[in-house]
């Protein structure tokens, strides 16, 4: 039986490729992750969530979409930079 987070993977991969999406389920099945992607080039931050929920919405119940804690949406470079340690 596939589990929810795999779906939720397999629902995302119809926009991003396997290595842009980085999910986690908690211990009680809720989902999150981060997602990053150059597809959110030139997007604000409302646009980008737009985007990732407009697929989501398409192919999960409501309950299932409760389920979801959230993504962080990321270019390469905001990741990057990001990531990066503080001095």
């Amino acid at each position: 039986m596939e589990t929810f987070e795999q779906k939720i993977k397999d629902i995302l991969l119809e926009l991003f490729a396997e290595h842009e999406l980085q999910l986690e389920t908690e211990p009680d099945g809720r989902v999150s992750g981060f997602i990053i992607s150059d597809k959110f080039m030139d997007m604000d931050h409302l646009a980008r969530q737009r985007k990732i929920w407009s697929l989501l919405r398409k192919k999960l119940t409501k309950t299932e979409q409760m389920k979801i804690l959230g993504f962080v949406a990321f270019t390469s470079a905001e990741h990057e930079a990001y990531s990066e340690p503080s001095l």
